[in-house]
């Protein structure tokens, strides 16, 4: 089969590979569509990868060799650890993930677990599915708030994810939500904000929008060192804020309320690019030089 493989930075090049080997419990997923989250960018261009050879990829959709219909949860959940003993997998102590700890989606096709399989309504397209995996993160990270007396927010980072949170606080009744991005005012006095960047300087902007006593949510994946300034500690301190971190998405709650809100979330506007299997060094190399505006990149196979 064809694959994307990394073998290191700025290493990645499609090549004929061996289809995967099915452990127990595993069944072969062919990939139909796969979304480019920006960690696949960071992995490609600046941090590198766990370890090489490995193809990334872990948005996305497909179909079973028994022809079922398939989103795919991409973390591998070890299953003894306290979390996962609460059904809480997202902080799974010891976790596996495809597309960055083992083989993912830039491949005709991908092993994946039983357990990870999400059956899809044959009213549910490839591309849609594919974004399952981000719009249930932007989920998990908006129920972190506590919403009863929250009628503004704000969402720095006007990526998918933020454009995902900012559509999950108006389902959820939130009235006002701003998305801020890098030259946007950062707006003030906000019941709660959510940082969606990855950078002091957005968690700072987020400290700054929220009111005293406010709510902050950090969902920003950050890719470099982060420290934060003792003035930007005061802040925290004085003006009484409540700071939570998301990691991922609950699985299977927040996929089968993403899959339910599916027609809210008008996911078609988010995709601004369309890219053939062939071309995904082109994809993401526009993502890295950012030659042009985009949203959420999707791979067809």
């Amino acid at each position: 089969m064809k694959a994307w493989v990394l073998h290191g930075i700025n290493d990645m090049k499609q090549e004929a590979v061996a289809e995967p080997v099915l452990h127990d419990g595993e069944v072969l997923v062919q990939v139909k569509a796969a979304g480019i989250c920006s960690s696949d960018i960071s992995r490609v261009y600046v941090n590198g990868a766990y370890h090489y050879p490995i193809i990334l990829g872990h948005e996305f959709s497909g179909v079973t060799m028994e022809g079922r219909r398939v989103g795919v949860f991409p973390l591998l959940p070890c299953f003894t650890c306290d979390s996962c003993r609460q059904n809480r997998y997202e902080t799974c102590s010891n976790y596996g993930y495809i597309g960055s700890r083992q083989n993912g989606a830039f491949a005709e096709s991908v092993a994946v677990p039983k357990w990870n399989l999400m059956d899809l309504p044959d009213t549910l397209s490839f591309e849609h599915a594919a974004m399952l995996e981000p719009a249930s993160v932007a989920l998990h990270a908006v129920k972190h708030f506590d919403l009863t007396n929250v009628n503004t927010a704000a969402v720095v980072g006007n990526g998918t994810i933020g454009r995902l949170i900012a559509k999950w606080l108006n389902i959820y009744g939130v009235e006002k939500v701003s998305v801020i991005g890098r030259n946007d005012n950062t707006p003030q006095n906000m019941d709660a904000c959510i940082e969606a960047v990855g950078s002091v300087d957005a968690l700072k902007r987020c400290i700054d929008a929220v009111r005293p006593n406010g709510q902050i949510v950090l969902v920003g994946n950050p890719n470099a060192e982060f420290g934060l300034e003792q003035k930007l500690y005061w802040q925290i301190l004085r003006k009484q804020l409540i700071l939570r971190g998301s990691w991922n998405g609950s699985f299977r709650v927040d996929w089968q309320e993403t899959m339910d809100n599916i027609d809210q979330l008008d996911l078609d506007e988010l995709i601004s690019h369309r890219f053939s299997f062939n071309e995904l060094d082109k994809a993401v190399a526009m993502m890295k030089n950012k030659t042009e505006r985009y949203s959420k990149v999707m791979i067809r196979v």
